[in-house]
Parts: C-alpha cells; sequence; structure tokens
C-alpha cells in the first residue's frame, strides 16, 4: 500500500472530515500545501523533470505574450514538446512501476482491483501536471499571437 493510501485510509478511520483528502489536523492555508505535497509524491521522481522543464516554458510563455516574436514561439513549441514528452514518460514510468510491485509484492495481489486502481490514479499526476502547465503556458501564447507583428 503506498503510502498516500495509508494516510487516506488512516484520515478516513480517525476524523469526521467531509472530505479525506485533506486532513483533519490541518490547520486553515495548511490542507491545500499537504495535498499539492502527496501530488507531487504520488507522481514520483518525473515530476522534478516535469517541473524542471515547466518553468522555463511557463517564464518563455510569459515573455511572449508581452513581447511576441516568431523566435519567441519556436521556443515555446519546443519546451512545450519537451513537456508532453515528459509527461508522457512519467505515466509509463509509474504505470510500469505498479505493475512490478503487484507482482513482486504478494499482499497487493489480495486487493488486486484497489491497489491496481489507485496505482493507475497516482501514475496519471505527471499527465496533470504537465498538461496543465502546458494549457496555461498556451493560454498566455494566445495573448501574445494578438500581439504578433503581421508579416
Amino acid at each position: 500500500m503506498t503510502s498516500f493510501r495509508r494516510d487516506r485510509v488512516r484520515a478516513r478511520d480517525t476524523c469526521t472530515c467531509t472530505s479525506t483528502i485533506f486532513f483533519c489536523h490541518a490547520a486553515d492555508g495548511v490542507a491545500f500545501p499537504l495535498a499539492m505535497v502527496d501530488f507531487m509524491l504520488a507522481g514520483g521522481w518525473m515530476m522534478i523533470v516535469i517541473t524542471a522543464v515547466a518553468i522555463p516554458l511557463l517564464v518563455t510563455a510569459a515573455k511572449f505574450s508581452r513581447n511576441a516574436s516568431p523566435h519567441g514561439l519556436s521556443l515555446v513549441r519546443a519546451l512545450t514538446t519537451a513537456v508532453v514528452f515528459a509527461a508522457i514518460a512519467g505515466v509509463v514510468v509509474a504505470l510500469a512501476k505498479v505493475a512490478r510491485m503487484v507482482v513482486m509484492v504478494p499482499e497487493l495481489r489480495k486487493d488486486l482491483v484497489d491497489n491496481l486502481l489507485m496505482g493507475f490514479n497516482e501514475a496519471m499526476a505527471p499527465a496533470v501536471l504537465g498538461f496543465t502547465i502546458v494549457t496555461l503556458a498556451w493560454i498566455l501564447v494566445a495573448f501574445g499571437v494578438r500581439r504578433m507583428p503581421k508579416e
């Protein structure tokens, strides 16, 4: 059982919150960072790679929205491709890890469907992060395209 799932089960058993995703002991303003940390941990090490490529993508898209140029647009396209491939690779790596753990740990096979579904849930985190960043970047690009000089 993953640490994220173990914490959710523990939170569900010990508290009367309406949502077990946010822990009961978290004060106001602390529950969201806890959920974000769990999200990043669920996605695995590829979340670091996606974030490392996403930061330059967002910075470049923001610069493009202020001062549009064909060179800036080509850079945004290249960084977008890198983020998308990193997100896809993150999902594939996470799904492979889930499959390997189900085979290697006999106790995970006792509740096979639940463990596979939880693993699938955690494996989708890189795609969620990557595609959200790409969406935000291209919203910024849309503002820049409006300002781009006509050729």
